[in-house]
């Protein structure tokens, strides 16, 4: 396996929801990165998604460019380390990117990063959406899977754990804001449609 295919790929997603939340800003005038910097709970789930997206980024390129060292230095999981996993892993990860682009284009004007402080767009439930609630997520955790698999060390495994955690929380998070803005509406979503799949 290529040691550089896992670094292109998450290149290709952020590359995609950087495109989306400079075309967001452009039609807005207002950008659709919304997290906050605060010593709430909110603030500190915006500073661990950032710390979080960085180490998933810098490893990857460290993968790529320097496998051998990097590999003996991050504890490589030899029970995970065979071609056939590879390869799946690679899989995992074009999937998971893929549906999470989908999922983020979705939206469309609705999309942000983050919680915003007044919810000025409609609730998505259509699409994608109605298949999971969370399907950017779904997304993001595919891939971090697939990352496990394809890069298989101690390092890609702490980072997808941190992620679940972090991803599991700022759902939570979004539900309790969602379920103010849309009210009735949001609960007969809820109940439709689960959390994941």
């Amino acid at each position: 396996m290529s040691t550089t295919l896992p670094a292109m790929l998450m290149l290709v997603v952020g590359l995609s929801t950087l495109a989306l939340a400079m075309l967001r800003r452009v039609q807005s005038g207002r950008s659709p990165v919304v997290l906050t910097y605060g010593d709430d709970a909110e603030g500190f789930a915006g500073k661990l998604f950032r710390v979080i997206v960085a180490a998933l980024v810098i490893h990857l390129l460290a993968v790529a460019m320097l496998p051998a060292s990097v590999d003996a230095a991050l504890g490589r999981i030899p029970a995970l380390d065979t071609p056939l996993l590879h390869a799946g892993g690679l899989a995992l990860m074009t999937v998971g990117g893929g549906l999470t682009m989908l999922s983020q284009w979705a939206m469309r004007h609705s999309w942000k990063i983050g919680i915003p402080e007044k919810q000025d767009t409609p609730l998505v439930t259509n699409g994608l959406y109605a298949f999971s609630r969370n399907p950017i997520y779904v997304g993001m955790v595919t891939a971090l899977i697939g990352t496990v698999l394809a890069v298989p060390n101690v390092v890609s495994v702490a980072l997808a754990l941190s992620a679940w955690i972090s991803i599991s929380y700022q759902i939570r998070m979004e539900e309790t804001h969602l379920a103010r803005a849309f009210g009735d509406a949001y609960d007969a979503y809820r109940r439709r449609v689960r959390r994941w799949v």
